[in-house]
């Protein structure tokens, strides 16, 4: 359950953040997580938002299904709150821009849990290219080869549903996507192909992209949960006229290239310093930003961009053409009986 790595995050920063109240609809779900929180009679249960959102919280983190993360993030913000919200933040851009207008408006910090890019390695990747190591950078390429059973999907019905949940690009790929946006910047175009292979869902298991970057670079995205088995492969690689990298592993977990032509005595231990994903700096660096009036990094203004991008190639999916950016609208309720 996704609640719970993030409430493993708040317990290891005890001294900066509290946990003190819970909410969903059904009270045993609350009352089973709490038999593995250290002091669980410290804990309001609400099954209700309305008065959840009432109480005396500063954050809420909403880690609900897909198609309430919308609604319930807009009463949070009415109600002068932050919010840590799962992704992906929406299931449609204009109601994505709404909230991010609202967190303007509120002067309140909405952030999205796309917590990769808090990895050392993402951040040495970060360093060199702030440091010019790679030169121009040319292209860079993503691939998500994972598997979901069936009963993964059938576990929760609104999994793989257009109206509640997206594919595999919108909820699996999303982190790394999130990281060609990181490290290229703004797209300017995209062309999708995908559609559903193995699974008895509506949305993509299956999907791939080609991106063209405002700068001239190119972006490649191959994501699928259609890998028998198990989860094979997660791989990120960047490649520029003075250097390469590459990262692979299931999740990012193996430094396979790490070359510039400017070699230095740190590149050893870049190469050998790899992090697990885990939310406790992204809850770290959010305190900070509460605290201190700032944005954090991974805030509803920098990852905006991400979610226009996976919209787009949907929309290119759905209509077989080149889509342009920025995107006018979307949904992907666009695509039910599409």
């Amino acid at each position: 359950m996704i609640a719970m790595k993030h409430m493993k995050a708040i317990g290891e920063l005890a001294e900066d953040i509290q946990l003190v109240a819970l909410c969903d609809i059904n009270i045993e779900n609350m009352r089973n997580i709490l038999m593995h929180w250290h002091s669980p009679s410290d804990i309001k249960l609400f099954t209700e938002v309305n008065l959840f959102l009432k109480s005396d919280v500063d954050l809420v983190v909403i880690a609900t299904s897909t198609d309430s993360h919308f609604s319930i993030t807009k009463l949070a913000l009415e109600k002068n709150k932050h919010v840590v919200v799962e992704k992906p933040l929406s299931l449609s851009i204009d109601e994505a821009r709404e909230l991010h207008q609202m967190a303007e408006e509120t002067n309140n910090i909405v952030a999205v849990s796309l917590q990769t890019r808090y990895l050392s390695q993402i951040q040495a990747i970060v360093k060199a290219k702030q440091e010019g190591r790679f030169g121009k950078l040319y292209y860079g390429t993503v691939t998500v080869r994972w598997n979901r059973s069936n009963e993964y999907y059938a576990k929760s019905l609104w999994r793989g549903t257009w109206e509640k949940d997206g594919g595999v690009l919108l909820n699996q790929c999303i982190h790394y996507i999130d990281l060609l946006q990181l490290f290229f910047g703004d797209v300017v175009s995209v062309y999708g192909v995908g559609g559903t292979f193995r699974h008895p869902i509506e949305a993509e298991d299956l999907g791939t992209a080609l991106l063209k970057f405002a700068n001239g670079s190119v972006g490649i995205i191959e994501g699928t949960t259609t890998v028998y088995d198990k989860n094979l492969q997660t791989s990120l690689s960047l490649f520029g006229e003075n250097g390469y990298v590459s990262l692979e592993g299931e999740r990012l977990n193996d430094f396979k290239y790490w070359r510039f032509k400017d070699e230095n005595e740190n590149d050893l231990e870049i190469r050998t310093k790899i992090e697990e994903i885990s939310h406790t700096k992204m809850y770290k660096d959010i305190v900070s930003a509460i605290r201190s009036g700032s944005k954090p990094y991974v805030s509803i203004e920098s990852t905006l961009k991400t979610h226009e991008i996976i919209f787009a190639i949907y929309k290119s999916i759905q209509t077989g053409s080149t889509v342009n950016l920025p995107l006018d609208r979307f949904s992907t309720k666009d695509n039910v009986d599409s």
